[in-house]
């Protein structure tokens, strides 16, 4: 069933969106946990500065990526090159190729550069696309985090 977000109160939306993201919590932590792997996800401890691993999901799409976040357009420009150099590891690791914007803006105006793969046909407010995103930004996930750990020193400065 398909609600308008117009039907929720402020307090009603948040208290969903927060369900959305402890559901997801639990759920990649148990399955972090029986690969032996840490619970928490890395997303801004990648060990380098302005290169943040992101979940995102809205009213649309469930999107799973990097974000270069930095008002230093040199250093932006040079990790996107970085990344450029290796999207077709990195394209293969992820099992798809992805959606590369060099000027993203987010919903707050905020300008990033984004590295991403997407779903569509979820929505953050209808529970019964939360298996579906859940499921999508769980393997994403995992398979942006290996890549990332075996090319994060590829990535650091200097």
């Amino acid at each position: 069933m398909y609600l308008a977000l117009s039907m929720y109160s402020k307090e009603e939306a948040k208290v969903i969106r927060e369900e959305f993201w402890d559901r997801f919590r639990s759920l990649s932590t148990r399955r972090r946990t029986r690969k032996k792997l840490p619970g928490n996800w890395m997303l801004n401890n990648t060990g380098v500065r302005a290169m943040n691993l992101r979940f995102h999901v809205d009213r649309k799409v469930a999107q799973v990526g990097i974000d270069l976040e930095t008002r230093n357009m040199d250093q932006r420009l040079e990790l996107y090159e970085k990344l450029e150099s290796v999207r077709k590891i990195l394209e293969e690791a992820m099992g798809e190729p992805m959606i590369w914007e060099i000027e993203y803006i987010r919903e707050n105006g905020k300008s990033v550069s984004r590295i991403y793969l997407q779903k569509e046909g979820v929505d953050i407010y209808d529970r019964e696309t939360w298996k579906d995103a859940h499921n999508f930004m769980f393997e994403k996930m995992m398979n942006l985090e290996a890549f990332y750990r075996e090319y994060r020193d590829f990535f650091k400065y200097g």
